[in-house]
């Protein structure tokens, strides 16, 4: 009977009433194993609605602390990562490793491992699910977004552990090797916010005090170990650029990801600036080859996020690089891109996003852009009459897309700068996950226990997806707005200080495809004024959020810094009081000895006459 609800329910995607049979037929070994068998079944498909169907239904159980913590004495975290286990073979095979209903279901494991990591659960359990993330975050098959989205996950889950869960796990020996695996990695990515994404991880689970310890391990060179350790969590975002920058430039011909600080960018006729950050001193141009874009930020004066511009391969008709000559400054290098789709920047929309550099840049310009619009086949550049050096354009087609990302925030904890990558394949090795002893040893416990079905269970009906979730594997692009979010989700706590662009679910997806229609209402100006009042409300409600937190982990920070300093002295304290008692003994043990041979001395002395 309980078998006939549970299929019943998941045929539906009926996520409530499935909670509701579960709680009324009880929380139990058994129950928990009916769900193992019928998400194990589906798996071997294609659509995975039920299994999504699974994950929403613990999702809401999940809410209730008792019922967690019913399902985490049951085992459901080994069940889990075993789940995520046959999705990341899923993912590495060549038979459907980009299509969307399964790259939808791994988001939603990203969004469920979030939940369990701020649901406090054991810390040998917790180790185990970062290993998983790093795992994902490292594997070269695995789809571009869904790597970043596994290291933003990773950052999340350790943000919102409290300080003693976060040295327990930075004491863990399988978390130590996964570290070197991360600072290798960081030289073969190819993609400057999955770099940052990394650094952040490798600064997260170590300690200030033992980082230039660590850096001796993980690098060769003196001068990056300096540059690694010169990274302050309260400028991060600044500081991880500098490290960054220094990285990929001494790599040379190996280096992955080029930047160059940008003079004026544009979208059609349109200025775009670059964020308003005194500490941040350049606009910096990112050009990605693993991840196959031209990324950089940009100012959004009307709203709380940065914008993020991403020229994507696959979405680009052509480009060309041009030097230009000006009476009035300097020789300059315009790069100009011109996509098959328009982009939306405020009220304005373009299809032709232009970046002028100094011209001393030219030739790695050139290189740059040719290893990342046109991989092996690089056009021949063609010098016109007038002095003018363009590229041609190539075969492939290739793109572009508009984000918004999170202004910086938040002094006290690492400041991130906005996360976001479009898809790509990477076309370079990268070292996998090691150090899954732990991770083994929770599989081996419940593999003989759990039966695995064979494959030829009816396709599913996949699920429905937007356009432009369809887009991300490949599919045309159409007409894309800024996106704002407020999603309860997207890799972060409160106050982490950026959010992901990455899917939110069907719905949130089609609000975004969707170019918004024009009004003919007649009230539609008082309708416009109040949603503008209404969002301003809302940015000044933030704002005043964003002060109260920085100003209580400023205070935070004090105090906790206060306390070290306290615990090191007296720690001082007390070798120096150890040291004293130690020298005193000795001193009293040599006076005893001394006056010990006068004593005898003086015995032995015979008589005077």
């Amino acid at each position: 009977m309980l078998e006939l609800k549970m299929e019943d329910c998941l045929i539906h995607e009926d996520s409530c009433n499935l909670v509701s049979v579960l709680r009324h037929e009880g929380l139990s070994t058994i129950t928990l194993t009916r769900l193992d068998q019928l998400v194990t079944k589906d798996l071997c498909g294609s659509g995975f609605s039920k299994v999504l169907v699974v994950l929403k239904s613990l999702e809401t159980l999940s809410d209730s602390r008792d019922d967690l913590e019913t399902l985490i004495d049951l085992g459901l975290t080994a069940k889990v990562l075993l789940w995520f286990e046959a999705v990341h073979d899923l993912l590495t095979s060549d038979l459907q490793k980009n299509s969307a209903p399964l790259l939808s279901l791994t988001e939603a494991f990203y969004d469920y491992f979030l939940l369990l990591g701020q649901a406090s659960l054991p810390v040998s359990q917790l180790s185990v699910v970062l290993l998983q993330l790093a795992r994902f975050a490292m594997e070269s098959q695995i789809h571009f977004p869904l790597r970043l989205e596994a290291i933003r996950t990773f950052n999340s889950i350790l943000e919102s552990l409290s300080r003693e869960q976060r040295r327990l796990i930075q004491n863990d020996q399988n978390q130590t090797q996964i570290l070197a695996q991360m600072a290798a990695a960081l030289l073969t990515v190819g993609d400057y916010e999955l770099q940052v994404s990394l650094s952040e991880a490798l600064c997260r689970l170590t300690p200030r005090k033992d980082r230039e310890q660590r850096a001796n391990q993980w690098f060769c060179r003196s001068d990056i170990i300096s540059a690694f350790c010169n990274i302050r969590d309260i400028d991060f975002e600044v500081d991880c650029r500098h490290f960054l920058n220094f990285v990929n430039r001494c790599l040379g011909d190996q280096r992955r990801v080029y930047t160059f600080p940008c003079l004026r960018a544009f979208l059609d006729s349109m200025e775009l600036f670059p964020p308003k950050d005194d500490k941040l001193e350049k606009f910096w141009i990112d050009f990605n080859l693993s991840s196959g874009c031209v990324s950089f930020f940009i100012d959004d004066p009307q709203g709380f996020l940065w914008g993020s511009v991403h020229l994507l391969k696959e979405e680009v008709d052509h480009y060309s690089l041009q030097v230009q000559q000006d009476g009035c400054t300097a020789a300059q290098t315009v790069l100009s891109v011109r996509l098959n789709n328009p982009i939306m920047h405020h009220n304005s929309r373009g299809q032709t996003v232009e970046l002028k550099f100094h011209s001393e840049h030219h030739q790695d310009l050139e290189e740059a852009a040719g290893r990342v619009f046109t991989k092996a086949k690089s056009a021949p550049c063609v010098r016109q009459a007038d002095g003018t050096v363009q590229v041609s354009p190539s075969a492939a087609k290739h793109g572009g897309r508009a984000y918004s990302r999170k202004k910086p925030q938040n002094k006290s904890h690492l400041k991130i700068l906005p996360l976001s990558s479009p898809s790509s394949e990477e076309d370079s090795s990268v070292l996998k996950a090691a150090g899954r002893s732990t991770a083994e040893f929770l599989f081996d416990q419940i593999r003989n226990s759990t039966p695995v079905y064979d494959s030829g269970v009816p396709v599913e009906e996949e699920l429905d997806i937007s356009q432009v979730q369809a887009e991300e594997v490949g599919g045309s692009s159409s007409l894309l707005s800024k996106h704002v979010s407020s999603s309860d989700r997207k890799r972060a706590a409160p106050d982490s200080g950026y959010l992901s662009d990455q899917t939110e679910g069907s719905s949130a997806l089609k609000r975004r495809a969707k170019p918004q229609p024009l009004r003919e209402d007649p009230n539609s100006p008082l309708t416009e004024c109040q949603q503008h009042v209404s969002s301003l409300l809302t940015a000044v409600h933030q704002h005043r959020l964003v002060l109260l937190q920085r100003f209580h982990c400023s205070v935070s920070d004090h105090l906790n810094q206060l306390q070290e300093n306290s615990t090191n002295l007296n720690s001082v304290n007390t070798q120096i009081l150890s040291f004293f008692q130690s020298e005193m003994q000795r001193l009293g043990s040599f006076c005893d000895e001394h006056l010990q041979r006068l004593i005898s001395s003086e015995t032995e002395q015979p008589p005077s006459q």
